[in-house]
């Protein structure tokens, strides 16, 4: 019992003491910064023929004095990639192309299901027919009414006439029957002649104002509202039988601009819905390939426009890619590529720069991340890491 209680008494605070030491050393350790390994030593770069030859600049030997900014960069398109995506939503009937696949602007990507926008072009189709036979029916009756009123004009000039003869004799009859050289019954006769005549000039007037009517409502020369409805609606019909063909044209996705197929994510039978993830089909331009770079935003002050970079492939460090400066992006963003290693943090913002392949390098594809040094900008001394 004597024993058991020097043991607790002595060896508890010597358990304790050792794993003091220990967190201690572990603390320590962790903010101690890790070495930097350097890049290994790259000679010259070897200069491309023509005006276009782009210098690699040095790489630091020692981790004390980086001469550069070290990056993540990403292959990508020189446009960037296009996701393609359908107008409207449907089952896709037919796909022409394969990953890889060199098309031009307007070559045909995929086809969505078009039996339905189809029956409505014949039907459009027809509608336009119809309409313009009703356009030429009523140019034809335009005629048609034309020659009635040339007639009911023949007829007034007539019935005035006879008007005018029966107005005559009952003048006549007048001046007559003062010397009782006519009877009484041929006085009457010819005043009911001129009744009848008046009627009968009244009445052809009438239809001929009905048939200057008519004929003006489709009179080509002062454009007739019955004409015009008719051109109208053939106008109309045109207008519904494009809108029905562009509906159908638009069942056909086609590519938006000269490029290489990065991926095809449909498949025909499968249902491809607007602003679906992922886009049915990647497209992208792949000459010249662009890599975008993540400058950390501790390193942006030390970063000049038109910086000289290169590249390193992961796998392959001993090929150097030489980068040209196309531009920086003017937003900085929050960082998103990340190296894998534990010390990357996510809470940070990053400056975006593209810089283009030149010359092309065989084997860099789009969305492969590579390692990216930067010349640093005269006048700023290397910088400490800082310690987080």
């Amino acid at each position: 019992m004597a024993a058991r209680s020097r043991l607790l008494m002595y060896g508890l605070p010597a358990l304790a003491g050792v794993a003091l030491v220990a967190a201690l050393a572990s603390i320590v350790n962790s903010n101690t910064p890790a070495a930097t390994v350097a890049p290994r030593s790259m000679p010259p770069t070897a200069r491309a023929e023509g005006p276009s030859t782009a210098a690699s600049p040095s790489l630091p030997s020692t981790a004390t004095a980086p001469a550069v900014i070290g990056a993540l960069g990403t292959v990508e398109p020189a446009n960037r990639e296009v996701s393609v995506a359908t107008r409207f939503p449907g089952v896709v009937t037919e796909v022409q192309v394969i990953d890889g696949s060199k098309v031009k602007a307007g070559d045909v990507l995929f086809v969505i299901d078009s039996a339905l926008p189809a029956v409505t072009v014949v039907q459009r189709q027809r509608d336009l027919s119809v309409a313009e036979a009703r356009l030429a029916q009523t140019r034809q009756r335009a005629a048609v009414l034309a020659a009635d009123v040339a007639v009911a004009r023949g007829i007034a000039v007539s019935a005035e006439a006879d008007l005018d003869e029966a107005n005559d004799l009952v003048r006549i009859a007048d001046r007559l029957q003062s010397g009782s050289s006519i009877t009484e019954r041929e006085m009457v006769r010819r005043r009911n002649l001129l009744r009848v005549a008046e009627g009968r000039v009244a009445e052809v007037k009438a239809r001929l104002t009905r048939a200057e009517a008519e004929f003006a409502l489709v009179d080509p020369q002062n454009s007739g509202p019955t004409l015009l409805i008719e051109e109208a609606a053939v106008a109309q019909a045109k207008a519904a039988l494009v809108f029905a063909e562009a509906e159908l044209d638009q069942r056909t996705v086609r590519a938006p601009s000269d490029g290489t197929v990065l991926a095809v994510n449909i498949r025909p039978g499968e249902f491809a819905a607007i602003g679906g993830s992922p886009p049915p089909i990647l497209l992208g331009r792949l000459d010249p390939l662009h890599v975008r770079v993540d400058i950390d935003e501790a390193d942006v002050p030390r970063f000049a426009s038109g910086a000289e970079a290169v590249g390193l492939p992961r796998g392959a460090p001993e090929r150097r890619i030489a980068l040209r400066y196309v531009r920086a992006e003017p937003l900085v963003k929050p960082k998103r590529t990340l190296s894998g290693l534990s010390s990357d943090r996510v809470d940070t913002r990053v400056l975006q720069v593209v810089y283009s392949v030149n010359p092309p390098v065989d084997g860099l594809r789009p969305g492969q991340v590579i390692d990216v040094f930067i010349e640093v900008a005269s006048g700023h001394a290397p910088v400490a890491p800082v310690r987080r």
